[in-house]
């Protein structure tokens, strides 16, 4: 396999996606990539990826049957609503990392998978969370610039967005997960 440009992130989640589907794992796009498509882009670096039903090391050893150098960072780190692991991918020289992003609502996240959408990137189909998911996960999260993000597709998409899914979703992860005010994050977003 040849190397991955680690200072490109559409080529580090391409080869991702590569890696964990070539092991049956399905993953779908996520953070800075996927605010690219649906709000303001902005800078991003690593590949940020929503997944359900693996975990960390089963992730790695995706990763190096691929042929990818790739160490674990942290495991299954609860930030807010959301569960995330990172593995560090080296390569010529270079440092980059990937993010696995698990709700810990186990029903959201076997709903988010399946409204995930297809699409294309560099003549190779990506599966991507939906706009409503990506609200979502954000809110899910715990930083302020998790709240700019979903703000700011919130503000591009307006009546496109399906606000009605996004208000029954943040009704029921209130109650799945207590330690965690998603609607006061919630109620942050434009209306």
């Amino acid at each position: 396999m040849p190397p991955i440009d680690l200072t490109d992130p559409i080529a580090l989640l391409l080869a991702s996606h590569e890696a964990l589907g070539a092991a049956g794992l399905t993953a779908a796009t996520y953070g800075g990539l996927a605010l690219a498509v649906y709000g303001v882009p902005r800078e991003t670096r690593d590949a940020d990826l929503a997944v359900v039903g693996f975990d960390l090391e089963t992730a790695l050893t995706a990763f190096r049957t691929a042929g990818h150098d790739v160490t674990p960072v942290f495991d299954a780190i609860t930030f807010g609503g959301l569960r995330i692991s990172r593995m560090a991918i080296t390569g010529g020289g270079e440092l980059n990392t990937v993010d696995l992003v698990t709700p810990r609502s186990e029903r959201l996240g076997t709903a988010l998978m399946s409204r995930a959408l297809s699409g294309t990137l560099l003549d190779r189909t990506v599966l991507v969370v939906s706009p409503e998911d990506f609200v979502l996960l954000k809110l899910l999260s715990t930083r302020d610039r998790d709240l700019e993000d979903a703000a700011s597709v919130v503000s591009a998409l307006g009546t496109l967005l399906d606000r009605g899914l996004i208000d029954a979703e943040v009704a029921l992860l209130a109650g799945e997960i207590g330690d965690h005010d998603v609607r006061a994050r919630a109620q942050r977003l434009p209306r």
